[in-house]
């Protein structure tokens, strides 16, 4: 049965912090609050988290696996290339909900990419998620801890209702203070085309971009 630490989000406690980290380094599964909803993190680069994930979600192999950073300049990290308005975007809207849809970097496991060849990505906003991702130096999955097409779960009860506590630690940060999530936008075709709308929109998007580099919606 999994361990639950509780936790305030925007201040939390180092030593959970640290929890947290001895589980995603030994290729474990975390779930935990993040800035929309509740997450379930395991390290990118760990082929036997990623399994683990994928069947605990029962998640479509061809349906990839967004992922955290700790900062833009990691961009270079995960992403292949990263065209000049979507940096722009990232340096307007992170941390926070939009998550840019890159060409993948060649070592990107394909579980994540799904076969796809892209990968996408963002910085959470929340405090819990950016210490853990700075003290991590590795990018983290970002999905939402449910079963693939279920209930948002904005609640630690959420989760234990939608994928019960099969994960090696919980923690309870209280209600995630999204509940929406994050905008999706593709930006390996010209204009860029919004997959998905959250709490970012089309027209905040397109005040940032030059005319023509986003799609109608």
């Amino acid at each position: 049965m999994a361990r639950i630490l509780s936790v305030n989000p925007e201040h939390p406690d180092p030593q959970v912090v640290q929890e947290v980290l001895k589980v995603l380094k030994v290729e474990g599964l975390v779930a935990l609050p993040t800035d929309t909803l509740y997450g379930l993190a395991a390290d990118i680069f760990s082929e036997a988290a990623l399994e683990r994930l994928v069947t605990l979600k029962a998640r479509p192999h061809d349906k990839p696996i967004p992922i955290f950073i700790s900062r833009v300049e990691a961009l270079e990290m995960v992403a292949a290339a990263v065209p000049d308005a979507a940096r722009r975007l990232a340096q307007e809207f992170w941390p926070g909900p939009l998550t840019l849809i890159l060409y993948a970097a060649p070592d990107i496991p394909e579980l994540i990419t799904a076969g796809t060849g892209t990968v996408g990505v963002r910085i959470p906003q929340l405090r819990l998620m950016a210490e853990i991702l700075e003290a991590m130096n590795s990018p983290l999955t970002g999905t939402s801890a449910n079963k693939s097409g279920g209930i948002n779960p904005v609640t630690l009860k959420d989760v234990l209702r939608g994928i019960g506590n099969k994960v090696d630690l919980l923690v309870d940060g209280g209600k995630a203070p999204g509940g929406i999530a994050s905008t999706v936008l593709d930006c390996t075709q010209a204009p860029f085309q919004i997959i998905r709308e959250g709490s970012i929109t089309a027209e905040a998007i397109a005040a940032v971009l030059e005319y023509g580099d986003l799609a109608p919606s």
